[in-house]
């Protein structure tokens, strides 16, 4: 006897493996009112959505390729099919085919912005070299660290990195942290530091109760979280459809 209802829940977020893609996931065309559904007769559906059929076969692949439940995985390849859509839908191209979970994330990121949903901005992440040194009491120690934290600056300005410049100033101890390719936010880094460009190098920074030196190696943007990106568009795809459930088993 077959189960019918409306999912009103978007798909747990999950991972789609990209290795040994299946076929191509069907696109779910818009609903024509006076089109009948396909015959599924040679290939059975497990479910439909607005009376458009998601087959047996290709809920068998997508399961196979993504190690998920049978249930979760149509639940997920239906919302899969949904991006499709609404991807054609704004514009946005998609390769066919098995999609990487970065290529996922970035499709969904642009066709919840395109819908005006409420999801986070992009964050800017800098890539750094960074050499950092405490502060001490002693005003002696303090003009010698100042010393090596600017002879590490020359060092790097004539060529070398951070890392492989620091132990050119036969100094040891506790106080210094040498980081070699660290991530900051934007705002953490100070603001002689966070707009230099790749390859820049900035002054010797006073803070955070040290002496600071930041290479630069690049800028990035990182999207927002995944699965706070599903959880707003999934609900909104699914929004007045119908999505009949045949057979999940």
């Amino acid at each position: 006897m077959l189960a019918s209802f409306l999912l009103g829940a978007c798909a747990a977020p999950q991972a789609e493996r990209s290795a040994n893609p299946g076929p191509t996931l069907p696109l779910i065309p818009a609903a024509s009112p006076t089109a009948s559904p396909p015959s599924t007769e040679a290939a059975p559906a497990v479910a439909r959505i607005d009376g458009h059929p998601v087959l047996a076969r290709d809920l068998d692949a997508y399961q196979a390729r993504s190690g998920l439940a049978r249930a979760e995985a149509l639940d997920d390849l239906i919302d899969l099919t949904l991006l499709r859509a609404a991807a054609s839908d704004n514009g946005i191209s998609l390769a066919p085919g098995a999609l990487a979970p970065e290529a996922r994330a970035a499709a969904e990121l642009a066709v919840a912005r395109k819908l005006a949903l409420d999801v986070p901005p992009n964050a800017h992440v800098l890539l750094v070299n960074h050499a950092w040194v405490k502060d001490v009491k002693a005003k002696k120690a303090q003009a010698a660290q100042r010393a090596a934290i600017d002879r590490l600056r020359q060092l790097v300005a004539a060529g070398d990195t951070i890392p492989s410049g620091y132990p050119k100033l036969g100094i040891s101890g506790t106080a210094w942290h040498i980081g070699d390719h660290e991530e900051y936010p934007y705002d953490v880094v100070p603001a002689e530091a966070h707009d230099l460009p790749p390859g820049g190098l900035s002054p010797v920074v006073p803070g955070d109760g040290g002496l600071h030196l930041f290479q630069i190696i690049d800028h990035k943007q990182v999207l927002p979280d995944a699965s706070v990106v599903r959880g707003a568009l999934c609900p909104r795809l699914r929004q007045g459809k119908n999505i009949e459930i045949i057979d999940a088993h």
